[in-house]
């Protein structure tokens, strides 16, 4: 009876497929090479008004600006002011304002741990974690805060400059990401900042006509 006959399986696409075997691939398809879909992509958001962050086109005259108004305080010891001067390199390039509009606090706390890479113990991993913190003021105001943590690493050796210089290349790449990450949620904090004054304008803009 042919309620009794075993079921073909079927692939995703409806083809007919011999148990134990894999479904052929889908004839008839033709898919568009990765680049050609990201450029689909990037029109399609183009379009819809979407452009990057941190693109030359994408509005970075105000977030410049805002930028450019940025006073970074002082941070302790020499970790710390390596961080402090990626930070005015990251957020103010051309130098800190001669009348801030903000100031910018970050401290952050660290912990160092070893870990053996021999069996004589000749050679450690120095692992180091921070937790950084920063507040974005307006006056006594906080306008935005947060915290993140970061992890660095480099393997401690016997020779004593190899490791002055693997310290120092720590300290550098520390400062420049957590620069840069800073960098990001502060420019994320003054796009979305400035959309809601826009969007607050046009309502404000809107209601006497309304009322008429």
């Amino acid at each position: 009876m042919s309620w009794l006959r075993p079921r073909i399986p079927h692939d995703d696409f409806g083809h007919h497929a011999s148990a134990g075997e894999p479904p052929p691939p889908p004839r008839g398809r033709r898919y568009a090479p990765p680049a050609l879909i990201a450029l689909a992509l990037s029109l399609s958001l183009s379009a819809c008004g979407f452009h990057p962050l941190y693109g030359k086109s994408g509005g970075d005259t105000n977030l410049r600006e805002e930028f450019a108004g940025i006073q970074v305080d002082p941070l302790k010891d020499r970790q710390g002011q390596e961080i402090h001067n990626a930070l005015i390199k990251t957020l103010t390039p051309e130098g800190p304002p001669e009348k801030p509009r903000y100031h910018l606090f970050v401290t952050y706390q660290v912990t160092e741990s070893q870990a053996a890479l021999s069996t004589d113990e000749t050679a450690t991993r120095d692992v180091q974690r921070f937790l950084v913190l920063y507040k974005l003021y307006e006056g006594t105001t906080v306008l935005t805060s947060g915290t993140f943590p970061e992890i660095f690493s480099y393997n401690f050796l016997q020779e004593h400059y190899a490791n002055v210089s693997a310290q120092e290349d720590v300290r550098t790449r520390v400062s420049d990401q957590i620069a840069t990450e800073v960098h990001n949620r502060l420019a994320i904090y003054f796009t979305d900042a400035a959309r809601h004054k826009a969007a607050a304008a046009a309502a404000a803009a809107a209601q006497p006509a309304a009322n008429k």
